[in-house]
């Protein structure tokens, strides 16, 4: 069951040298300052995310997996936690990857039809030897949108860690006219995240236990944006 319990601290435990800054193209770097003033103007809500925060201050692996329209202000809020996140080997995440790069992340480029199975394995050891937690989209970087693809379940069961669904809600925001419609949030917008219960993936996961795994995380998945769906509605931060 998820509770609606507001987070009072933030888990963040990231070096503010924002390794991976320098290097970049000019162009590239005034973006990303420019889009760091702008979502830095949004005021969040966070709903059960207590879980995650013990995680991150003991240093041990998870995997944080959302829906990909709700993708850009999740970058944008884990900016000061450093972890793993799997990025598209598309020329379109490159953008993406130097915006991971800046904040001190650290990108995995992979995606189902390019390097995805090699992408997970390396994201996995990199987690569990260094003790970070790891980012995915679940429905890919090509959807069907809201339908659980398996690379988050995967990424859970090679780490040997839980996933923890999550779900957003921006009031107001731009959404883009893709397979997705991905959300990007006004100046001055309030984002409400809420937190989904850890979904724990077997070591020994065979094709039942795959099929059931992606109807939990899918299930979570969309019960945290409905959470998220429903404090907006209750009322702002």
């Amino acid at each position: 069951m998820l509770l609606l319990v507001e987070m009072e601290k933030d888990f963040s435990t990231f070096d503010s040298s924002m390794e991976g800054a320098k290097g970049l193209p000019l162009g590239v770097r005034m973006g990303l300052t420019l889009a760091d003033v702008w979502l830095s103007t949004c005021r969040l809500r966070e709903i059960n995310g207590e879980f995650c925060q013990r995680m991150i201050q003991a240093r041990r692996p998870w995997v944080l997996a959302l829906w990909h329209h709700s993708l850009v202000y999740a970058l944008f809020r884990f900016r000061h936690v450093r972890c793993a996140i799997m990025v598209s080997a598309s020329k379109d995440g490159e953008l993406v990857a130097n915006a991971l790069k800046r904040w001190g992340q650290i990108p995995v480029r992979g995606s189902s039809n390019r390097h995805g199975v090699r992408a997970l394995r390396q994201m996995a050891r990199l987690m569990k030897e260094k003790g970070l937690p790891g980012g995915i989209v679940a429905d890919g970087s090509q959807g069907p949108a809201f339908k659980a693809q398996p690379g988050a379940v995967y990424l859970a069961r090679e780490a040997g860690c839980p996933i923890i669904p999550m779900g957003m809600e921006v009031r107001p925001c731009y959404r883009f006219k893709s397979w997705d419609r991905t959300m990007l949030p006004l100046p001055f917008s309030k984002v409400w995240i809420a937190y989904g219960d850890p979904i724990e993936v077997p070591r020994d996961l065979d094709r039942r236990g795959l099929e059931s795994a992606l109807v939990r995380l899918e299930n979570g998945l969309n019960f945290a944006r409905m959470a998220a769906s429903q404090a907006a509605f209750q009322g702002g931060p």
